[in-house]
């Protein structure tokens, strides 16, 4: 079960141009950030055609993973920054015998960009917004 994350500033966002991904950096081994731009026509307490500058970093990762859009198999999704819920691929961790690794704090994301779909397992994320300069 997916539930979306709801972002204060922007509300739900939803659709498929409504987030687009400029770049990845990784910081370490256990951390990356996301860069890009929010569609704000597309978020529900925006609602005009400006766009937002995000940069999204996930913390103490388990798993990253991206496809491409088409390639993606789910392609049901309540929003296009969800928490899954009593996901499969943390309970599979818990049985592993690397388990000591997965805090109670390790949730599984899923961020819908216009390009790919990228899911996460990660103790937080840390969301910074800014309005891009036109």
């Amino acid at each position: 079960m997916n539930e979306p994350i709801i972002i204060e500033e922007l509300g739900k966002v939803y659709g498929r141009d409504a987030i687009f991904l400029d770049g990845i950096e990784f910081k370490g081994t256990h951390s990356v950030k996301l860069i890009g731009d929010f569609n704000g026509s597309l978020c529900e307490n925006v609602k005009n055609e400006k766009w937002i500058t995000y940069e999204l970093t996930f913390k103490e990762i388990l798993e990253f993973k991206m496809v491409e859009l088409d390639f993606y198999s789910d392609i049901e999704y309540t929003s296009s920054f969800e928490k899954v819920f009593d996901s499969d691929r943390i309970n599979e961790f818990s049985k592993s015998s690397q388990n000591f690794k997965l805090k109670s704090s390790h949730e599984h994301y899923i961020f819908h960009t216009y390009d790919h779909v990228i899911e996460v397992i990660a103790s937080e994320f840390e969301l910074k917004l800014k309005q891009k300069k036109e």
